[in-house]
């Protein structure tokens, strides 16, 4: 079989890029120090995704995840679950941004996260 350097890396890529996942997150309190947000206490945006978001949590206690705000900011984060609390989780932000409460996040993990 011939395979291209190119065919190669293009598959290469899409395989990394498609072991991406995310999911929809509403804040339900920010931990704000000097007006900007450092934590966000967050569960599943709406109904739909509830169950995938409590079974990643479950399966992924500790993880880090990329975090998009409404108004396009990003910055990588700290994911924790709370364990006294259904499908809620503490999101640290690596890097303080404007983040209110009722704030839907997209927030983005990969697959193989643990």
């Amino acid at each position: 079989m011939d395979l291209s350097c190119r065919a190669f890396f293009s598959a290469f890529l899409y395989a990394r890029l498609s072991q991406k996942k995310s999911v929809e997150a509403a804040v339900l309190e920010s931990f704000d120090i000097d007006g900007r947000t450092v934590a966000v206490l967050a569960n599943h945006a709406d109904a739909s995704v509830r169950q995938e978001f409590a079974t990643w949590l479950r399966g992924n206690p500790k993880a880090i995840v990329r975090v998009q705000t409404p108004s396009g900011g990003q910055t990588t984060a700290f994911i924790f679950r709370v364990s006294m609390c259904f499908g809620r989780a503490l999101i640290v932000l690596h890097e303080p941004i404007q983040i209110q409460k009722r704030d839907r996040l997209l927030v983005e993990w990969s697959r193989n996260a643990a």
